[in-house]
């Protein structure tokens, strides 16, 4: 009867285990589980604990210490590339305060452009009621001449006034003022008007 046989190791013992391999494991008939699994699956890789690997890490990254590259040993087409690109940074950031600049003026104009319009076309609708209203008045007013009541007389052509046109080099404010005395001597004729 083969009887067989199992022992558990814990993991400290394990990785005691994977260090240095057991002498006659080869000719003894026990074998443990975790030999059985590696045999099956693999080597078993050894399990970090979260704080193992955070304290790993920082002692990798200090390990390693990069060095800039001196500037004045860097070739002439890659510092005037550097140049270009500078350069185009600041060109690039003048065009676009630029742009944003054109673009509020922009808005604003349109606004007050729009605000304007709206004015004028108040403006002419008040035009158009005044005209209107003036219209309206100058009807009525027609009408009530039309009245022999208001004592108005009615326009005649033989009665009109034609007045002769002034001299063009003659200006109004170099004409002459009358003397008041040929005035004084033509009370006695009263003269009535022959129109207004």
């Amino acid at each position: 009867m083969n009887v067989m046989t199992a022992t558990i190791r814990s993991t400290d013992s394990r990785r005691a285990a994977a260090r240095t391999p057991a002498v006659g494991s080869a000719n003894s008939k026990v074998t443990s589980i975790a030999q059985r699994r590696r045999a099956k699956t693999g080597p078993v890789l050894p399990n970090y604990s979260a704080a193992e690997t955070a304290q790993a890490t920082p002692r990798s990254e200090a390990s390693v210490v990069k060095v800039l590259p001196n500037s004045r040993f860097q070739p002439a087409w890659l510092r005037s590339l550097v140049q270009v690109q500078r350069a185009s940074s600041v060109a690039v950031m003048l065009i676009l305060g630029g742009a944003l600049s054109i673009y509020g003026l922009t808005v604003y104009s349109e606004q007050r452009w729009s605000q304007e319009y709206q004015k004028l076309e108040t403006l002419r609708l008040r035009e158009q009621q005044l005209s209107a209203v003036s219209e309206v008045l100058k009807h009525q007013l027609a009408k009530e001449a039309e009245n022999p009541e208001t004592g108005l007389a009615s326009q005649k052509p033989g009665e009109m006034i034609f007045l002769p046109p002034i001299p063009v080099g003659r200006s109004p404010q170099s004409a002459t003022i009358p003397s008041p005395e040929p005035a004084i001597q033509r009370q006695g004729v009263v003269e009535t008007p022959l129109g207004y």
